[in-house]
């Protein structure tokens, strides 16, 4: 064939690698219309599709990168902890809160471990019925009726506290039943315990809920922490609280713990040594309240100082309440049995009450008129029964009068016409006294009318009247017989217990310190000293001084509180029975100090209501009798 091209070869011709060849296609025998659809002819793709192709991958795979861009850089640390919250689960650790001691170590209160029983609402099964059932058997491990469980279901928060305080048998129960819900949790946590004995329900406050405001102020609370809402619990909660702990658990894909994988130990809070003296708050309280049943005076208030320092060394507020009511869950019908009282068992009287003083508050007008030199220590008046100016009498608690009186003897023998008339003036006497402004600048002086600072909250200032204050809140004019009624610690002055203890306190060293209750906090292994303040000092002069106290002095020896020389040590002091309705009881007050010579305490005492036979003077006789003999 290569030699001639015209000649038709013979046998196998290799065709089937022709291009475009195909061994069973009859070309020329028709028209083949299709040749482009077949693909023998012609390309598939033309250049504009392929291009096109090429554009729709390339977004494909913009879209595909864009979308784990942000899963795995933007977003990558969120679900990584989302997916690290899944496999760990975290458990509070509760730490326990700083003990409270006496001046002598010994404990006001403790800390108890319960069992507590919580709710994950997040876990809760998603059937309605399955919820239903898993309600009834706690109810019945409980023995908690509908309402009350219904009740603790209304937060809004994921984990609920549904049970505290639970009792051992009941608290295994209900770990058994926690094994197959994972919406249970049974934790075993401390809770406070007081000491009912001591009578300091009023002092050391109690613990409550947190609340919404709570948490707001500080974002380390949880809504299942208890924290102080009142006394030193209160105002000692950022040393007493302590800080939780953390345990990190390994859990499976139903959420059951397989390893723990990390520990943070709970810091437990600092310890407060206190000023109290355990033993003589007891007696103290122990007194009161014998007196209060004995003579049917159950509203009382008492405190005991320690004059060179300023320490409270015992406080007493009657009627009191339990402080254990609010560590658990309270209770709704003790709650309403407290607050419906009558009585005002949470009001603290020594600190919030407030009084018209009576004749407690003599020796300040005594040491006004001495400094102002109205009067010297050899000034007398003669005491017939009483003063009449006017239309109006003002009387000597004596009827028929207490006869030639000097300071000291005013003192002791609660002299009215004395005191009328150094405060007002008397033209028998005196032609003008201190007035209403002098008695005012010197009440100021003694810190009538301002907190004394006492670290408890919602202590009370008092009112020091005026005569602007009588004329726009009451559309009178001040008259002599209020300057009179003022003289003696009556009318429109009010004050505190506190206060008046805080006067003899005065009288007692010639200094008054701030009055406190901390005498040092334990902080790991230091130890903070608490430095006493000094709040007056240098308000009279040393010879007016001694006159004053030695009318104290007078007192127990020859006046109103004779009864106190059964004390082993010598007494000073001031009685007053303070009147403030006609038509009720008025309440009968003692303020007195001990040693004479080297004061080592001072005592108030007010009875409500107490009348005029020396309730107050029997209570201060029987608790120093006891602190001087012991």
């Amino acid at each position: 064939m290569k030699d001639d091209p015209f000649k038709i070869k013979e046998g196998l011709v290799r065709d089937s690698k022709l291009k475009g060849f195909s061994r069973t296609r009859n070309s020329g025998d028709y028209l083949d219309f299709w040749s482009k659809a077949t693909g023998s002819l012609g390309r598939f793709l033309t250049d504009s599709k392929v291009n096109l192709l090429f554009l729709v991958l390339i977004l494909f795979l913009s879209i595909l990168w864009s979308r784990s861009f942000y899963l795995q850089v933007i977003k990558g640390n969120d679900f990584l902890n989302i997916a690290e919250g899944n496999r760990i689960r975290e458990e509070v650790i509760k730490s326990n809160r700083g003990l409270v001691y006496d001046r002598f170590g010994n404990l006001l209160l403790k800390n108890v471990s319960h069992f507590f029983l919580y709710l994950d609402q997040k876990n809760l099964p998603e059937e309605p019925e399955e919820q239903e059932e898993l309600f009834k058997k706690i109810k019945d491990i409980l023995e908690i009726d509908q309402e009350t469980l219904q009740e603790r279901l209304k937060h809004k928060e994921n984990k609920i506290l549904l049970y505290e305080n639970i009792p051992y048998q009941k608290a295994i129960k209900l770990i058994l039943l926690a094994e197959d819900n994972l919406a249970l949790e049974v934790n075993f946590e401390p809770r406070r315990q007081y000491f009912s004995d001591l009578g300091l329900s009023h002092v050391l406050g109690y613990l409550g809920s947190v609340t919404e405001n709570d948490l707001d102020n500080d974002k380390n609370y949880r809504y299942t922490d208890r924290i102080g809402k009142t006394g030193l619990e209160l105002i000692y909660e950022d040393t007493l609280r302590g800080i939780d702990g953390i345990r990190e658990i390994e859990v499976d894909a139903l959420n059951r713990a397989k390893n723990i994988i990390a520990w943070h130990e709970p810091l437990d809070g600092h310890d407060l040594v206190l000023t109290i003296d355990a033993a003589a708050q007891a007696k103290l309280y122990e007194v009161m309240n014998k007196n209060a049943e004995a003579f049917d005076k159950t509203k009382m208030a008492a405190v005991v100082l320690d004059p060179k320092d300023g320490g409270v060394l015992s406080m007493v507020s009657l009627p009191d309440f339990d402080n254990n009511i609010f560590t658990s869950a309270l209770d709704q019908e003790q709650y309403n049995n407290i607050i419906t009282d009558s009585r005002n068992p949470l009001l603290n009287r020594v600190i919030s009450g407030t009084y018209p003083f009576g004749s407690v508050f003599k020796p300040v007008v005594a040491a006004a008129a001495l400094e102002e030199k109205i009067i010297d220590a050899n000034f007398t008046v003669n005491s017939t029964g009483g003063v009449q100016i006017g239309n109006n009498f003002f009387p000597d608690w004596r009827p028929q009068g207490h006869g030639r009186t000097d300071i000291k003897w005013a003192l002791a023998d609660s002299v009215n016409t004395f005191f009328y008339t150094v405060g007002g003036g008397n033209n028998q006497w005196l032609q003008e006294g201190l007035g209403i402004n002098k008695i005012m600048d010197y009440s100021r002086l003694f810190g009538l009318g301002q907190a004394t600072g006492i670290d408890l909250n919602s202590e009370a200032f008092g009112f020091l009247p005026s005569k602007e204050w009588k004329e726009e809140a009451l559309g009178e004019r001040w008259y002599l017989g209020d300057t009179y009624n003022l003289s003696i610690g009556q009318g429109y002055l009010l004050g505190t217990p506190l206060q008046a203890a805080m006067i003899m306190s005065y009288f007692a060293t010639g200094q008054v310190f701030k009055p406190h209750f901390i005498k040092e906090t334990k902080i790991n292994d230091q130890v903070e000293v608490f430095k006493p303040e000094v709040l007056l000092d240098n308000l009279i002069s040393d010879q007016n001084f001694k006159t004053i106290r030695a009318g104290l002095r007078e007192t127990v020896l020859e006046g109103t509180a004779q009864s106190l020389q059964s004390v082993k040590v010598a007494v000073a002091g001031k009685t007053g029975t303070a009147q403030f309705n006609k038509n009720k009881t008025p309440h009968s007050w003692f303020a007195a100090f001990a040693p004479y010579d080297d004061p080592q305490i001072v005592i108030l005492v007010l009875v409500e209501e107490g009348g005029d036979r020396g309730l107050a003077v029997t209570v201060a006789r029987q608790f120093l009798e006891w602190y001087f003999d012991r």
